[in-house]
């Protein structure tokens, strides 16, 4: 049982991932999903560099961030589909990998409360419900 726990929280994170890099690939060519309502704010972000560099736009700063925040979702819940399918036990033995995985949820769960709006704060609880879900069933 604690097995399907991972694996449904860790698809959780790779599906939610996935779908937020292919919305910010998507903008890159035709702004729709991850850009302002008001396409002169847009505007104004591709006019305006960030205090870091001169040579980055604000634009272009937020869908990378978009891209690299997909990623880690990506990354995430891949490593623990990995550990899911091919080394359950992992999972039962180490306490870290339990940690992680209840305190990333965790993470993007108040992140998604308070940032981001329902989608990705119900998928965050899922997640960080099946997570220790998992972690007590294999305490029990």
């Amino acid at each position: 049982m604690s097995q399907l726990l991972v694996l449904l929280a860790a698809s959780v994170f790779v599906i939610l991932g996935s779908l937020h890099g292919l919305l910010s690939l998507r903008d890159l060519r035709e702004p729709k999903v991850f850009t302002p309502r008001d396409p002169g704010l847009r505007e104004a972000m591709q006019r305006s560099s960030v205090a870091l560099h001169h040579s980055i736009n604000l634009w272009d700063a937020w869908m990378g961030f978009n891209l690299s925040h997909s990623l880690g979702l990506v990354l995430f819940g891949g490593a623990y589909l990995y550990v899911g399918l091919f080394h359950p036990q992992a999972y039962v033995h180490y306490g870290l990998l339990q940690a992680c995985a209840v305190g990333v949820s965790a993470i993007y769960l108040l992140l998604s409360l308070r940032f981001w709006f329902s989608k990705p704060a119900i998928g965050s609880a899922l997640a960080l419900a099946c997570f220790a879900l998992a972690a007590i069933l294999d305490r029990v």
